[in-house]
């Protein structure tokens, strides 16, 4: 192969690399993103835990049993509630003891009474007897109100469930415990800020009067 042809090779080779080598800066000019130092968005990161939720007041047993259809209707779903209890109490009139004690007449007995059972030294320093809102709160979580209590049971954390069961309890119990007044009805939240409102405007100053002319 002449010497001239060898050169023209080599020169075609050499233009080729180049101009792919041009090509690529050309590219990179055009379309290069221009990244900001800082970015355009700094997300919120909340160094707090996570919010807590207030806790809802008592059920208002002055009012939700005050109501015969009503109660009739909590008494049944109760009832059906009750069965979750069936595997550790008895429920009827001088029904025997179980894991648990007979609840036949637990509505508004005195805790750690009932005959024949032998309660938790927890149970027994409890007091009280099972009201309304002792036999809610219980009820809801056994274990947060008497700690050390025996009864190896979760608690009742639906509230519809929970008066439910309450129900069913006052209705096959002989102990009459008289309903609690009904709980306040609260000031609507529209009223609320009318009165701030016109508090507001009476507050203002009155507007001075024009000049005379």
């Amino acid at each position: 192969m002449s010497d001239l042809k060898m050169n023209s090779i080599l020169g075609a080779g050499i233009a080729a690399v180049l101009g792919v080598m041009l090509v690529g800066v050309g590219a990179e000019t055009l379309v290069h993103p221009n990244y900001p130092e800082k970015a355009a968005y700094l997300p919120e990161v909340s160094l707090e835990g996570p919010a807590t939720q207030a806790p809802a007041g008592p059920p208002d047993f002055g009012r939700l049993f005050s109501d015969a259809a009503g109660l009739q209707e909590l008494v049944a779903r109760g009832e059906r509630v009750h069965a979750q209890c069936v595997s550790c109490h008895t429920f009827d009139a001088g029904g025997a003891n179980g894991i648990g004690p007979n609840l036949h007449d637990v509505f508004g007995r005195a805790a750690a009474s009932h005959g024949g059972f032998e309660y938790s030294e927890a149970m027994q320093g409890h007091g009280g007897s099972w009201d309304y809102l002792a036999l809610n709160d219980f009820l809801r979580s056994p274990g947060a109100v008497v700690r050390g209590t025996k009864m190896a049971f979760a608690g009742i954390r639906n509230d519809q469930d929970r008066v439910a069961l309450i129900a069913f309890l006052r209705s096959i119990s002989p102990n009459n415990v008289p309903l609690p007044a009904p709980l306040p009805e609260a000031a609507p939240a529209a009223a609320e800020g009318d009165a701030a409102a016109t508090t507001t405007e009476a507050a203002a100053p009155a507007p001075a009067p024009a000049p005379a002319h």
